[in-house]
């Protein structure tokens, strides 16, 4: 009976949002790092949540994904570095679905977002049928000012053998932000 309907769920809400979003045919559905099913026969490659994959997932709302049909638009935020999050992202991949990489932010991606305060910008978008992928990821540029995406960059960096492109990182994030650690790991670059 609503006119606008947005389901809007993490990790296992995501999958939730996501399933149940068949019961209000022409919702918006934001689902962040959600699972697409713990069927065991689809996802053995999924180690977690163990104590879930009792449950049957083989009635109507068990295979996310497919749920996600009757939705008007669909998004789902994941991180393509977590190789478990990536994996369900991809059985996502639907005409209305649009999926959203956010690099670098982890296993705690909605923690992320709302620490960026995007996140309600984000759902609020999507609930005035007004999310695109460029208004996504002109919100996503907050990251610039947050630690520990910052930190995980570098970590990344580091790990690649990347030092001239830490030596930029670290003079931009320097050149905005009181950061230490940054300041530190440039002066030993330099050095």
């Amino acid at each position: 009976e609503f006119d606008k309907v947005v389901f809007y769920g993490a990790g296992p809400c995501g999958y939730a949002a996501a399933a149940f979003s068949v019961a209000a045919p022409g919702a918006t559905v934001v689902a962040v790092q959600p699972q697409a099913t713990l069927d065991p026969r689809l996802t053995d490659w999924d180690d977690r949540f163990s104590e879930m994959r009792r449950l049957d997932f083989t009635d109507r709302y068990g295979f996310a994904p497919d749920m996600m049909d009757a939705a008007k638009q669909g998004f789902v935020i994941y991180d393509p570095r977590e190789r478990l999050d990536s994996m369900h992202a991809a059985l996502f991949a639907r005409k209305n679905v649009l999926r959203l990489r956010t690099p670098h932010l982890g296993d705690t991606v909605q923690t992320r977002l709302i620490e960026m305060e995007i996140l309600y910008n984000i759902l609020a978008l999507a609930g005035a049928d007004r999310l695109t992928e460029r208004q996504f990821y002109k919100l996503y540029r907050a990251r610039r000012s947050n630690g520990p995406y910052l930190r995980k960059l570098m970590a990344r960096l580091e790990q690649d053998e990347r030092p001239y492109l830490m030596a930029l990182l670290c003079r931009n994030v320097t050149s905005r932000l009181r950061a230490p650690r940054f300041r530190r790991r440039l002066e030993a670059l330099r050095t």
